[in-house]
């Protein structure tokens, strides 16, 4: 049985892991398409653009945009219980065109002062020896 206190952490899949192996790195990276050079996320075998299978992974610089984001007042995992209040952000990333946003925690600055159009910076918070967790924190 698993530990309740234990956060829940993505599972990397065939699509998935080069970007989970990159950040295991502290590297942020996304898909783009090697044909028609569109960027995909999140990362699928197929581009939705051409239908191409060929992909290349493509390093970013780690900056991006809040575009949206939620105040979590209720832990819905019993992990998260002494966190409550946290913020989940949407950041669209630089270097993609805008076409690549993640969803992630936004720390170190208070809910009531978070604000659509801040700018972020990712860092890796390392969860466990093959997992680091993408999170943004204010420029």
């Amino acid at each position: 049985m698993q530990d309740r206190r234990a956060k829940p952490l993505p599972i990397p899949d065939y699509d998935t892991q080069p970007f989970w192996d990159a950040t295991r790195e502290h590297r942020l990276v996304a898909q783009q398409c090697g044909n028609c050079k569109t960027w995909r996320w999140p990362p699928r075998s197929v581009c939705p653009a051409c239908h191409s299978d060929q992909v290349e992974w493509r390093a970013l610089p780690g900056t991006g945009t809040v575009r949206s984001y939620v105040v979590m007042h209720r832990a819905f995992h019993p992990a998260f219980a002494d966190e409550v209040p946290y913020v989940v952000a949407n950041v669209v990333l630089d270097g993609a065109e805008g076409k690549v946003v993640l969803s992630s925690n936004l720390v170190g600055v208070p809910s009531e002062e978070v604000q659509v159009g801040q700018r972020v910076e990712v860092f890796f918070e390392d969860a466990s020896p093959e997992l680091a967790l993408p999170m943004f924190r204010l420029l």
